[in-house]
């Protein structure tokens, strides 16, 4: 392609300064032979857009209208991009809000920007992890969940019972309940009187001094037995 050639057509008429007819005529032909290879090559050109990922801008090529798409903020997520012209209009701005996290107990809620860290601590006990697979977070605070359970402190039951129970210090329930309970034995016919029955069933050594065995001062009366009456159990 050439410049456009321009015609001299000198300063006054007729003044013999200018390009004569014959020239002038090669210079308009020449400027039109141009222009033809210049529409020419225009009606081939077309659009394209560059890279094989990701959104087309440029549409389509109608004629001599180039045709490409608009850019605006999705309606379904209107606050997640905002698209704004330079005020010379050269230059296309484009701004997303910060990204946060919102944390709700039900009452308090608490927004933090994503990349400030949340610290989640567990209270009374409770144990919290981080997983990343999930990813997740657990909050374990379950005496059942936990292999080797201890107390820092007194444990209150509440007046409420404790069932269950297989062994305390290595001492099983059974024999618990061996050491907190007593057994007589049968009654035999031939003990008289409560003291009778101690010594005929338990080996007590109540000593042999007969002024041991006074009258309590508590008022229970267990009669006024002989001395021969406190012997030795069997």
């Amino acid at each position: 392609m050439m410049a456009i050639q321009t015609i001299n057509v000198g300063v006054l008429a007729n003044d013999g300064t200018g390009d004569d007819l014959r020239e002038a005529f090669i210079k308009a032909n020449q400027n039109f032979d141009d222009l033809d290879l210049r529409v020419a090559s225009f009606t081939e050109i077309t659009g394209s857009n560059l890279g094989s990922s990701g959104y087309s801008v440029f549409a389509d090529r109608v004629v001599n209208d180039f045709q490409f798409r608009k850019l605006s903020p999705d309606p379904l997520f209107a606050e997640t991009m905002n698209i704004r012209v330079s005020d010379d209009g050269t230059t296309l701005y484009l701004s997303t809000p910060q990204s946060q996290s919102r944390f709700t107990d039900g009452t308090t809620t608490i927004t933090t920007p994503v990349e400030q860290p949340i610290f989640v601590t567990g209270e009374e006990g409770a144990v919290v992890t981080v997983s990343t697979v999930g990813p997740e977070i657990r909050v374990r605070g379950v005496i059942s969940g936990e292999t080797a359970p201890q107390l820092s402190a007194t444990l209150n039951a509440d007046n409420n019972e404790i069932t269950n129970v297989a062994a305390i210090n290595g001492i099983t329930a059974s024999q618990l309940a061996g050491v907190f309970s007593f057994d007589f034995g049968d009654l035999d016919s031939d003990a008289t009187s409560i003291i009778d029955f101690i010594l005929k069933s338990m080996d007590v050594d109540f000593g042999s001094d007969t002024g041991t065995f006074e009258e309590a001062a508590s008022g229970v009366d267990f009669g006024s037995p002989g001395s021969d009456d406190f012997a030795e159990g069997a």
